[in-house]
């Protein structure tokens, strides 16, 4: 691949996962927001893998993209984050660099396995369906002895905290997520996979290397410098700087543009993985994934299992209490295991019904999930958007089923890149006509906070760019 055509794939790369990671932070947050990360990368990835048999099954890793970048979503570091941009000098400097050179590793060094794990078992290398299945088997007992050896106790009324703590009185998860991190590597060794251990090594570095910089920029737009003057001149001065999202679009911007260098720059070892493809007319598929036509219809329950948590849990429903407010959380508490576990194995194991529905249907039901069920039913407009959400969720899922094949790559890449956004500014415009001050505003001049229209007219920079690009090399 001529130097032009990578350096141009870098920063195409790079822009996406800046964008993606900015609107994770904006919409939805944690596991189910950084699915759309990892279905971005996971698209682009498969799309200039080089192998057309892959780029015609893009969705396979757009999906396995999204359910592997969900684990870091996990983590909390709000309070991570206040050691360092909360006060000037920092409150504790090290402690909070430390603490986000750990999370983001483990965040980008997941991703990174699974996605060279999938394209060795798509490949029909390396892995057999026992090594996966006894992957999936351990991934949350795992998790939960990482959490309760590294993360617990957390009581901050007796005082009580772990060895290692990164937070003020939240509970962690990273130690669940280091040992699954561990039992990828282990696999990974195990099988001779060379490729997958070092795309996991440089994705945990960009990780953390990105949330470095990030959190230093962060800190850079809370406070002046020392001679009074502003790093981000009189945008910040006036407020019009978000430190906040300026660390989310430089943290996507290098974990984009790291895993994007060792993907494009190392094209003898992925060429080793997708020639076993000559002669193929399918991907490989494990445990006869395929054959079992019941295992979409099933997905699709889990996927809508957890919805419960809408009608059951009392920040939801304030009608909720008690017993059912239990059950709620434990609906809500589903949604860890069913993604990154179960729906993940489908898929890895080569289900192309259940990626088909992940990679577009799953990640427009985020979206309807966060609008209509967190946000538009608790207003007086629910019935109009229950129609427009609902309604062309409805219409998607039929596409599934009706299309033949399928939505395309560039269909994909317009929900990812536009849509999200599209709705945000609704639900924007709603909030901010709640604020006294912006009745009677023109639309352009409401918002919520000062930072907003500097945020948004970058969103809307990023869309264009990557709509255009995007039309171009997938149509």
């Amino acid at each position: 691949m001529e130097t032009l055509k990578i350096f141009a794939l870098l920063i195409f790369t790079s822009l996406a996962a800046s964008y993606a990671w900015g609107m994770r932070g904006t919409k939805i947050g944690g596991e189910k927001g950084a699915m759309l990360p990892g279905a971005v990368l996971g698209l682009i990835f498969a799309w200039f893998s080089g192998s057309d048999l892959i780029r015609e099954n893009f969705f396979v890793f757009s999906a396995i993209g999204a359910m592997a970048m969900s684990y870091g979503g996990s983590q909390t570091y709000g309070e991570t984050l206040s050691f360092v941009v909360s006060s000037k000098p920092p409150e504790n400097y090290k402690k909070g660099i430390v603490a986000l050179i750990v999370k983001g590793s483990i965040w980008f060094g997941i991703f990174s396995a699974y996605m060279g794990i999938a394209f060795n078992t798509a490949c029909g290398i390396k892995y057999k369906q026992a090594d996966l299945l006894a992957l999936f088997a351990v991934i949350m007992p795992l998790r939960g002895l990482g959490i309760y050896l590294l993360n617990r106790p957390v009581n901050p009324k007796e005082n009580k905290f772990p060895k290692i703590y990164f937070s003020k009185t939240r509970n962690e998860s990273w130690g669940g997520l280091l040992f699954v991190l561990l039992a990828l590597i282990v696999l990974m060794a195990v099988k001779g996979d060379t490729y997958s251990l070092t795309f996991t090594a440089i994705g945990a570095l960009s990780g953390a290397m990105g949330w470095v910089i990030g959190i230093n920029l962060f800190y850079l737009a809370n406070h002046p410098l020392k001679s009074g003057r502003y790093f981000f001149g009189k945008l910040q001065e006036k407020g019009y700087a978000s430190g906040w999202k300026i660390m989310e679009f430089t943290l996507g911007a290098a974990g984009g543009l790291g895993t994007a260098l060792y993907f494009f720059l190392n094209r003898a070892g992925l060429e080793n993985i997708t020639g076993k493809l000559a002669g193929q007319n399918t991907l490989f598929s494990g445990f006869k994934a395929n054959e079992l036509s019941f295992l979409p219809y099933l997905m699709l329950i889990l996927v809508f299992l957890p919805a419960l948590q809408y009608l059951f849990q009392s920040k939801h429903n304030e009608k909720i209490k008690d017993k059912l407010d239990s059950l709620g959380q434990f609906m809500e508490w589903l949604e860890e295991p069913i993604y990154s576990c179960i729906i993940l194995a489908i898929l890895i194991l080569g289900n192309i019904k259940a990626a088909k529905l992940v990679s577009f249907f799953v990640i427009a039901w985020l979206l309807v999930e966060k609008d209509f069920f967190e946000r538009f039913m608790k207003t007086k407009y629910k019935w109009p958007w229950f129609v427009i959400l609902i309604g062309g969720l409805a219409a998607v899922l039929a596409g599934e089923f009706l299309l033949p094949n399928g939505y395309s790559a560039f269909q994909t890449w317009v929900l990812y890149i536009f849509t999200y956004e599209f709705f945000e500014l609704f639900w924007i415009d709603y909030e901010a006509k709640q604020i006294a001050e912006n009745k009677g505003k023109p639309l352009l001049k409401r918002w919520r906070r000062t930072s907003e229209p500097l945020v948004h007219l970058y969103f809307f920079f990023q869309i264009a760019l990557l709509l255009i690009v995007g039309g171009i090399l997938m149509i």
